[in-house]
């Protein structure tokens, strides 16, 4: 059976775009959910619950359009990981520190994780059907 061309870089377009989607979608979806309030809100904070997942679900479909299998389910959930340091990383540059304990850990896991899976998911269910309609 012959080897996809390119699966590599497919793998670590994957693997970059849901690194960078995890920074944007705290980052990101704080600016974009606090947009026109003077200060940070219960209506702000709302807004950034939602906002958040759905960046988190369009970086997860990115990478499940730009990868396939469990090699790119893999590089996926790398990046995963990898934007969640980034966020302690850019955190602790802009003397915010995000404080560290297990519980805090587990639900950052499960709050990027579980959006990243399902946008993989849609990803490859998206791919899936524009190649059945070319063949």
């Amino acid at each position: 059976m012959d080897a996809p061309r390119h699966g590599m870089l497919r793998d670590l377009i994957a693997l970059v775009v849901v690194a960078v989607a995890c920074p944007v979608a705290v980052f990101g979806g704080a600016n974009l959910g606090c947009v026109g309030s003077v200060a940070f809100s219960d209506t702000c904070a709302l807004t950034v619950i939602v906002a958040s997942p759905l960046i988190l679900l369009a970086g997860g479909a990115i990478g499940g359009i730009s990868t396939r299998g469990w090699t790119g389910l893999l590089a996926v959930l790398v990046g995963m990981v990898v934007g969640m340091v980034a966020i302690l990383v850019v955190s602790m540059a802009a003397g915010k520190p995000v404080p560290l304990d297990i519980f805090s850990a587990l639900f950052a896991t499960v709050f990027f994780g579980a959006p990243v899976v399902i946008g993989y998911a849609i990803g490859r269910v998206i791919w899936r059907l524009f190649a059945t309609r070319t063949s």
